[in-house]
């Protein structure tokens, strides 16, 4: 058998012996609901294939939502049970390291949970041991499709030829086909050799360690020498490719924008220049070629590509192995990291660009995942969020932490490119300033004085100036919005403002109270931050009422909704400070600066990444959510109103 440079391969029965694991979970589900009569070796002949096609072949249930019940409920055994009952075959390991040290990549392709292949690797194997992890939350179709195959042989960018499967049954032996790459068949599993040999195949082995039977691995290593020597692309060229791609697409939508909004074409400027000084004419030829009309399947190849880039997200750094001495607590340890003190073993010489790296930390704190969380949020926002609730959170910024920067950011654009709309923010706030001086004043002198007719005075002048405010008010309410008859949530709107107008008369004749709320005025007033974190707690309730029946992520609590959604917040206020300089005019008295059509197609694509539904039942549940709301919303200002109301009449009762 000839030497490849790639060799990927399934995982349970072919690198690992999970048997005991799949049957003490699959017993248990079928006891339970009353399935005694399946015996071991049916099991066993269903491993490989999906959970719900096992259940249906072992229990003859063809009901989808019945099949669905049981797999949750195998997920769930297998939490428990899976990876304490699964072992590694005796030669895997030393037949990976062999690979690894002739050269090849490794890989595996499985319709196993990747988190729960990771799970036990990681107990015998470096984290970054394999050049690549598939596994059946990574595509949209199980084996016997290609998918999950042709995805790792283009993110590893290496032609099929080179490139050999192993795996134990018929659906292994069915998916290389499909893929159109050779297959080699093990015969750890229950599958027999004469079944596999009905299929395409280089060799059938006995164990994993046949594969060197008929190659010497010196010549993978010559092979993968020469591979360099032609500088062919590694994954570390092809991530750097796929992240200027993405860099040049967004260059471009943002030039394309600045054309459409205003006019100007700097960014589209920017995006010809970067194409004329780093595109080659070899590339334009092989960019024709790809697309043809013949080339379809390429198209989708990258487009695979990416999905996977966005659901694999940040890659984790490899552990070095050499020892190392720790320059601040002089321990020595192995690893990246000090396991004393925790510095990091990167410590060099300070210089002009640590000085300015520690100052951008200590204003944004962005040496902690800032630039990474950013971009995340701008093409995988779902599954981001999905990454830190379930615990991946070292490299990303907090969402509340995001949330506030995010809107500090937006201020300094205002003032940039928008400064009239900060000095009418502050041209109010300075009359409201000036009102309540005046107010308190007069208040202080219609309490000291004895004078019957300077107490007529000075209350017929806080009249006048509590009439001349709430005049002022209704004149900016004209100026700015247009008032529409019978609609609802305007009117409501204008009741509560005139709710609003009655209380601040009221108080202002209690110097107490009339300090609190003018201060709780003062600081939710253009306080953007402030009004979108009042905003949280009613879409992250509204968003569990609404995916309340989703499969994935089924039991997420409020505090996980809450973030969810500050994160979501944090989203919406980054698009908004790339919209807003295109727009060039600030909407600070708007929660956001983009269309409620964008912000709804935001929310829909986040929900789509994050509870990994169809586009279809995303855009139901997402107008659901909206829905949601708005009764939430009606229900809210309802009760908030009878207790204003309540409140007046208390106050009116005791003679205020």
């Amino acid at each position: 058998m000839r030497g490849y440079s790639a060799y990927l391969f399934d995982f349970d029965y072919t690198l690992a012996d999970s048997s005991k694991g799949i049957l003490t979970c699959f017993r248990n589900v079928l006891t339970r609901n009353g399935f005694i009569d399946v015996s071991d070796e049916d099991i066993k002949r269903t491993i490989g294939k999906t959970l719900q096609d096992s259940f249906s072949i072992l229990t003859g249930v063809s009901d989808k939502d019945q099949l669905e019940i049981f797999r949750k409920e195998y997920v769930k055994e297998a939490d428990t049970y899976m990876t304490a009952n699964t072992i590694l075959f005796l030669e895997t390991k030393s037949v990976l390291r062999a690979l690894k040290d002739a050269g090849a990549y490794i890989g595996i392709i499985s319709t196993k949970y990747r988190y729960r292949i990771k799970e036990l690797l990681d107990q015998h194997l470096p984290s970054d041991y394999f050049n690549i992890i598939i596994g059946g939350e990574d595509v949209l179709e199980a084996k016997p499709s290609p998918e999950g195959l042709l995805l790792a042989i283009k993110q590893l960018d290496i032609p099929k030829e080179e490139v050999l499967y192993i795996g134990d049954s018929t659906i292994d032996a069915e998916t290389a086909e499909a893929a159109g790459v050779d297959f080699a068949g093990v015969l750890h599993g229950v599958t027999t050799a004469e079944q596999l040999r009905e299929y395409p195949h280089v060799k059938i082995m006995n164990t994993l360690e046949d594969l060197f039977d008929y190659q010497n691995p010196a010549t993978l290593e010559d092979k993968h020498k020469d591979k360099k020597t032609k500088d062919s692309p590694t994954p570390q060229k092809a991530r750097k490719r796929l992240l200027k791609t993405i860099a040049l697409a967004l260059t471009g939508l943002l030039g394309v924008s600045e054309l459409i909004v205003s006019g100007t074409c700097a960014f589209l400027i920017i995006f010809l220049l970067i194409l004329l000084f780093n595109v080659r004419p070899s590339d334009v030829s092989i960019f024709l070629k790809r697309f043809t009309p013949g080339s379809i399947n390429t198209i989708e190849s990258y487009i695979r590509l990416f999905h996977f880039k966005q659901i694999r997200g940040h890659s984790t750094h490899s552990i070095g192995q050499e020892v190392i001495t720790c320059l601040n607590c002089n321990n020595t340890y192995t690893g990246n990291y000090c396991n004393k003190c925790g510095q990091g073993k990167e410590v060099t010489r300070l210089s002009f660009r640590h000085g300015l790296k520690n100052i951008a930390g200590g204003l944004s704190h962005m040496e902690h995942g800032f630039w990474g969380t950013l971009m995340e949020l701008l093409y995988r926002p779902g599954y981001m969020i999905n990454d830190f609730i379930k615990g991946k959170r070292v490299h990303h910024l907090g969402p509340f932490h995001a949330l506030f920067l995010l809107a500090a950011i937006y201020i300094l654009l205002v003032k940039f490119v928008d400064p009239n709309a900060l000095a009418h923010e502050d041209a109010n706030e300075n009359q409201t300033e000036q009102i309540t001086t005046v107010r308190n004043q007069l208040q202080q002198r219609l309490d000291t004085t004895k004078n019957v007719q300077q107490k007529a005075a000075i209350m017929q002048l806080q009249k006048y100036l509590n009439t001349t405010e709430s005049s002022s008010k209704s004149i900016d309410k004209k100026d700015t919005v247009e008032v529409k008859s019978g609609n609802t949530i305007e009117d409501l709107a204008e009741n509560q403002g005139k709710v609003y107008e009655r209380i601040s008369q009221k108080l202002s004749h209690i110097p107490f109270f009339q300090k609190v709320w003018d201060l709780l005025h003062h600081w939710a007033h253009g306080n953007k931050a402030a009004s979108i974190i009042v905003t949280l707690p009613l879409f992250a309730l509204a968003t569990r009422m609404a995916f309340r029946k989703r499969v994935y992520l089924p039991n997420l609590n409020t505090t996980e909704h809450l973030f969810i959604q500050a994160y979501i917040a944090s989203q919406i206020l980054l698009i908004s400070c790339i919209y807003f300089p295109f727009n060039g005019k600030a909407q600070l008295n708007e929660l956001y600066d983009i269309p409620y059509w964008l912000i709804f197609i935001i929310f829909w694509w986040d929900y789509k990444q994050l509870f990994r539904s169809t586009w279809t039942k995303s855009f139901i549940r997402t107008i659901l959510m909206f829905w949601y709301s708005l009764l939430i919303i009606i229900l809210l200002a309802t009760v908030l109103i009878a207790i204003i109301i309540g409140g007046l009449f208390l106050l009116k009762a005791f003679g205020f």
